[in-house]
């Protein structure tokens, strides 16, 4: 498992450095026991899973982004791609490890032994996105981009993704959070956490928690700098960066 390693390009407070390299797992939800009947603590404030809002807002602000860079360079022909292929690898780069952390590693097999009949809807809904992803990078990939359709089809398609992934994340804010902090005492929602983030490569973390801040408001950031000081264990935490 890689371990994040944050930098110190949060804002309101600093980041946290993490050892990197450490395969330790720690406080892993045990997902084969009884339901906990302890209720999870507090609400959206003081959970852990509010991390996973920022996250869902970054994502948002991230599909909005493309999709205006897809509909200036359908209208402005002076216009260069390149910014706009970057943009698309990087988007689907951090959404991947997101679908993936859910499905296969983390979230939806955690939540699947406590709640039925939710989990494999998210699935599927990730799986027709993926599609919409592959549309798209068969589009920048095609050699007809000096058709006049081509730029008009790139914006349809990224218009088509933003409107797919965000009701996606819509829904999972009104279901699936909700159950988290339902179903999984304050510690497990922690170690749901922690172990979501461990899923993202350590390359990637250096490039991933600066965009997160960025793309959040200054107390939130403050907020999620809070929630990861919960995650966190402490054995893992070396050192503040002011």
């Amino acid at each position: 498992m890689a371990t994040p390693l944050t930098t110190g390009g949060i804002q309101g407070g600093g980041g946290v450095a993490v050892m990197a390299g450490s395969t330790t797992t720690v406080g892993h939800v045990d997902q084969s026991g009884p339901l906990n009947n302890r209720p999870a603590t507090g609400v959206k404030g003081s959970s852990p899973i509010r991390i996973f809002l920022f996250f869902h807002k970054a994502i948002r602000t991230e599909l909005d982004a493309l999709h205006r860079s897809a509909m200036a360079f359908a209208t402005n022909r002076d216009t260069e791609i390149k910014p706009f292929m970057e943009r698309c690898y990087f988007l689907r780069s951090i959404y991947k490890h997101h679908c993936n952390a859910e499905d296969e590693q983390v979230i939806f097999p955690a939540l699947d032994i406590r709640v039925k009949n939710v989990a494999r809807t998210y699935s599927l809904e990730h799986e027709g996105e993926g599609v919409l992803f592959d549309h798209l990078f068969a589009l920048l990939d095609s050699d007809t981009q000096s058709e006049e359709s081509y730029r008009r089809e790139l914006a349809s398609c990224t218009g088509a993704l933003q409107t797919s992934i965000s009701q996606h994340m819509s829904k999972e804010e009104e279901q699936v959070l909700p159950l988290l902090m339902e179903k999984f005492s304050f510690e497990e929602q922690a170690s749901l956490v922690w172990q979501f983030l461990c899923s993202i490569p350590v390359n990637m973390m250096a490039e991933f928690l600066p965009w997160l801040a960025s793309s959040i408001s200054a107390d939130e950031c403050k907020d999620m700098h809070k929630c990861l000081h919960k995650v966190i264990p402490d054995e893992e935490l070396l050192q503040e960066v002011s």
